[in-house]
């Protein structure tokens, strides 16, 4: 656990150790909040006129297609490219410790990136009845999509020393996740190979989360 603790530490501090990581969260919450509130083809929070945040969870999965890609990118393909993998894999720590600890950096940062958005529920209150339990399943859940797509992202960014790549390569794979549970999708491959791919899709399962049903299945 100490071993993990010293690897999380080191990886977590390099998202604040230069502007890009506060950048990279300021332009998602900037996004999402715009895209909740104004919309696109009439889908707005005003439009809507129900203090709901459906609309607001419905862009999460998208915007991880291209945000998550930037924080994993790094995470291997630096380590590679850099020359530092050699020293980190003879250091006296397990390989799975190290796993772990990059691991739980990433979705460290990007818990603390999701939290930002505490301030539109509480702005939503000022203007009517919320429902604060689709509030917490909606965030819930996309802590554990954001987890998922991390750990597609981790393992893309260990098989490339190049960071483009890793994040091109995991954005396809993200969007690639998304589109197996896009109705459209699943209605063309029909009942039974619908359903494998939507069981297969990360985006299917948050579905009920964004509706308010924190689901298991």
């Amino acid at each position: 656990m100490k071993n993990i603790n010293i690897i999380f530490k080191r990886e977590f501090s390099t998202y604040f150790n230069t502007p890009i990581g506060y950048i990279f969260s300021a332009f998602f919450l900037l996004l999402i909040s715009f895209l909740f509130f104004f919309g696109l083809g009439g889908n707005s929070f005003w439009d809507m006129k129900v203090a709901s945040m459906e609309q607001y969870f419905l862009w999460v999965p998208v915007l991880f297609i291209i945000f998550i890609p930037a924080v994993t990118m790094r995470l291997w393909s630096e380590e590679e490219r850099s020359g530092t993998i050699e020293v980190l894999l003879t250091l006296p720590v397990a390989d799975y410790e190290i796993v772990i600890g990059k691991f739980l950096s990433a979705w460290a940062f990007l818990s603390v990136t999701i939290s930002g958005g505490i301030l539109v529920p509480l702005t939503i209150w000022t203007l009517g009845d919320i429902d604060f339990g689709l509030v917490f399943s909606g965030f819930t859940g996309s802590l554990f999509l954001g987890g998922a797509y991390l750990s597609v992202g981790i393992v893309i960014s260990s098989l490339t020393k190049d960071q483009i790549t890793a994040f091109i390569l995991t954005l396809l794979a993200s969007l690639l996740l998304f589109l197996m549970g896009y109705q459209p999708i699943l209605q063309f491959f029909g009942k039974y190979a619908g359903s494998l791919l939507s069981f297969l899709s990360l985006s299917g399962h948050f579905e009920s989360f964004r509706m308010g049903v924190i689901s298991c299945q």
